[in-house]
């Protein structure tokens, strides 16, 4: 039985979550945490009742898949992810997640969709 992976998408007041099945192939909404005094001890329940094994956060590249002071934040964020939850990060490049959530009018919040499409696109490049 496979476990499940967690697509993050970091934001400094919200952080949408994803989860795929344990086939890893498909992701799916999951929830959006708000960044408080509470978030790693809600993010640490979530990857242990869901039983996750790797997580994926976005990595917002420029246009020109450069770095970006943001991109910079990720960078720092996930360091602190692997040390919080000793699991493995991994990233996938983010561009235009956002406004793809923004069209996919999934009736979702904006950070979890992109969070489902982030993790989708790491499944489907990790399945390919």
């Amino acid at each position: 039985m496979g476990a499940r992976i967690l697509g993050i998408d970091f934001g400094t007041k919200n952080v949408g979550l994803a989860i795929s099945d344990v086939e890893q192939k498909q992701a799916f909404v999951y929830d959006t945490l708000k960044i408080s005094n509470k978030f790693w001890t809600e993010l640490q329940d979530v990857c242990e009742k869901e039983k996750i094994d790797k997580i994926v956060v976005g990595l917002p590249l420029s246009m020109k898949g450069e770095y970006t002071p943001k991109t910079e934040e990720v960078v720092v964020f996930t360091h602190e992810l692997e040390e919080r939850t000793k699991l493995l990060v991994e990233t996938q490049d983010e561009r235009l997640s956002s406004v793809e959530a923004d069209k996919t009018g999934s009736g979702h919040g904006r950070d979890e969709e992109a969070a489902r499409i982030i993790l989708q696109q790491y499944l489907d490049r990790k399945n390919n």
